[in-house]
């Protein structure tokens, strides 16, 4: 009986021990990373879940020495598909569903997967999507921007070109490129955190520097003048 008590003991003594030894590690491990890793971890998260982005700042108009506008910016919204599973059965009811709204919506391959489904949406349409858009994590809306100039041959070669480059508009001929300090603004820049589906959470939307439009130039010469030069 007395050895059976010892070997009782001794059992229980190592079992203590273990589980002594195991709270000292699991203290150490739970110190270590919620205290020295901590912030590590948090920086690989937050490049994980937070994206940052930019805006456009809205570029300014080219008027002639009348006040006419020869030159400015439009903002469009256009639908696309951005299918991560190149399912044609899931295509063809999201398409189905976005022709209840656009009869005339059709699948455009844009790249790999992704398709362009309709241009140029008015706000009321926008509103009118919401239920799909929350329903199908693929669709998604994107702003497009677009420079338009007064529709003579003339005016357009003397207007010049722009091209969008880091968020803004960049001229990159004529007035639109000798006035280019003037005309561009600087863009915005923001943070947002996105879920699984790379979509953005509500209320992380965090802005980190404000848009500055541009300013507008008035030129020297009417339109009639540039017409007929």
């Amino acid at each position: 009986m007395e050895n059976s008590s010892d070997n009782f003991k001794l059992q229980a003594a190592r079992l203590l021990w273990c589980i002594l030894i195991w709270a000292v590690l699991a203290s150490c491990w739970f110190f270590y990373y919620s205290v020295f890793a901590r912030q590590k971890y948090i920086e690989l998260g937050n490049k994980i879940a937070v994206r940052q982005g930019t805006y456009y700042a809205g570029r300014g108009r080219i008027l002639d020495k009348n006040d006419r506008v020869l030159a400015w910016s439009e903002k469009y919204f256009d639908l696309y598909l951005m299918s991560s599973e190149d399912d044609p059965n899931i295509r063809s009811m999201v398409v189905c569903k976005v022709a209840e709204i656009f009869p005339d919506a059709a699948l455009h391959r844009v790249k790999d997967s992704d398709f362009l489904l309709k241009r140029e949406i008015s706000p009321e349409k926008i509103l009118a999507l919401e239920p799909l858009l929350t329903k199908f994590p693929d669709l998604k809306i994107f702003p497009r921007t677009e420079r338009r100039v007064v529709d003579y041959a003339e005016v357009r070669n003397y207007i010049g070109r722009v091209e969008f480059k880091e968020g803004n508009q960049l001229g990159v001929s004529g007035i639109e490129k000798d006035y280019d300090n003037i005309l561009a603004g600087t863009c915005g820049i923001y943070e947002v955190m996105l879920d699984r589906h790379k979509n953005w959470v509500q209320g992380t939307w965090l802005l980190k520097r404000k848009a500055v439009p541009g300013n507008d130039v008035k030129l020297d010469v009417s339109l009639e003048e540039i017409k007929n030069n």
